[in-house]
């Protein structure tokens, strides 16, 4: 098994779904399936899940009706995938080099996947150009902006094993560059105000979420957009 960092999910696909913090999951996948895609019919609809994980955002648009493919450089969780879920067209592969043409997907999902590449905004580049004109984009990523010193900290005192990538970005950033390529966003803001560690807490942080995601997204944990492809001009 190869020993960079791009596959350090393969070393830990048998145990990934347990080890993940469920609510950080249902909390990203609210956001995305309940805040930006609530009014979206996605019956029929081509969905991308770039870097599907566990599968937990395949699943969401499975019961939505989506027809979803789902990739992920793990070849172990794309198997694991496949199994639980034999209606996916699973697929290993990087979200830096999609292997998909241009303008495939109507929907494109990518759930905490960019910061695990070397290039975050290549990523972004692939998702957008894989979608069509007109088509929508939910992308969530940590926030580099603030909280990236936990994870240096978590580090340096060996609070973690994480091995992968840890490229987070910047709150203004994301937003600036989706911008710059040709996307309308339609809402913007931040998941989690406090790191997602006690949960005693979580029913105060969701209540966080809901009244401040916006005027303090700046110091949340995670970045949550939603943006448009813009029409071609004839």
């Amino acid at each position: 098994m190869p020993e960079n960092k791009d596959f350090f999910y393969n070393t830990i696909a048998d145990s990934f779904e347990n080890t993940a913090n469920p609510y950080d999951t249902d909390r990203r996948r609210e956001v995305i399936f309940d805040d930006f895609l609530r009014g979206v019919d996605l019956k029929g609809r081509l969905l991308l899940d770039g870097g599907c994980g566990f599968g937990a955002m395949t699943a969401a648009a499975l019961q939505r009706g989506a027809v979803v493919t789902a990739i992920d450089i793990a070849d172990r969780l794309v198997g694991r995938v496949n199994v639980k879920m034999p209606g996916v067209i699973a697929v290993q592969g990087s979200v830096l080099a999609l292997p998909f043409a241009d303008g495939t997907f109507d929907v494109v999902v990518s759930s905490d996947v960019i910061e695990h590449t070397e290039q975050p905004f290549k990523a972004v580049d692939e998702l957008i150009r894989v979608l069509k004109p007109g088509g929508l984009l939910c992308l969530t990523v940590p926030n580099r902006t603030f909280w990236f010193f936990s994870v240096v900290c978590a580090d340096k005192f060996g609070w973690r094993r994480y091995k992968g990538h840890e490229n987070w970005v910047h709150y203004g950033a994301l937003r600036r560059y989706l911008i710059a390529r040709e996307m309308t966003v339609l809402e913007y803001k931040g998941v989690h105000l406090f790191p997602f560690v006690v949960p005693a807490l979580n029913g105060f942080l969701r209540q966080c979420d809901r009244f401040l995601d916006k005027s303090l997204g700046l110091m949340m944990v995670n970045i949550a957009c939603y943006a448009r492809k813009r029409e071609k001009l004839l």
